[in-house]
């Protein structure tokens, strides 16, 4: 019986391991085509427009909230808690900017519950305010947040900052 103990905890060691684990890389398209793996592709650095610096965001817009997959209820308290100077409305019709995007929320694995105490989740957002008469893009926000308590309330409350911060020229 004590001789199974260590195996039993080896075994949930490698499994836990395995869970972890990242999926080895995928090879490149270049490797794929026949190409050589050697040659790297070449890396295109470009400025941003100059339409997306320029335009500035005035307080009080009329923003319209696109479905984000429950994400935009987060975003709308998030938007009120911060106090961003914006006005959400619910048409897009009546909104001079529009905000879409994406999250996603991972939640913690059983390997991660077990054996680090863990339940908090991993989140990412992706938000773009696009200028709904002219069609430029006039701000975006990335954001990740890895081991995050209050989960997409996190998230949602960096957007909301960030878009404070440039609407008030601070960004």
């Amino acid at each position: 019986m004590l001789r199974r103990i260590p195996l039993m905890f080896l075994f949930l060691s490698l499994v836990a391991l395995s869970a972890t684990a990242q999926n080895p890389p995928s090879a490149s398209p270049a490797a794929q085509d026949g190409q050589s793996a050697s040659k790297p592709s070449p890396i295109v650095d470009k400025a941003p427009p100059a339409e997306l610096s320029k335009e500035k965001i005035p307080a009080g817009a009329k923003v319209y909230i696109a479905p984000l997959n429950g994400y935009e209820s987060f975003l709308v308290a998030a938007i009120v808690k911060k106090e961003t100077p914006v006005i959400v409305v619910n048409s897009p019709d009546k909104a001079d900017y529009s905000i879409t995007g994406v999250s996603e929320s991972v939640q913690a694995g059983w390997a991660k519950m077990l054996f680090m105490g863990s339940q908090q989740s991993n989140e990412q957002a992706s938000i773009v305010m696009t200028n709904l008469k002219t069609g430029v893009v006039v701000w975006g926000y990335n954001v990740n947040k890895t081991n995050s308590y209050k989960g997409k309330q996190s998230s949602s409350e960096a957007c909301a900052k960030h878009l404070k911060a440039r609407i008030e020229g601070r960004e």
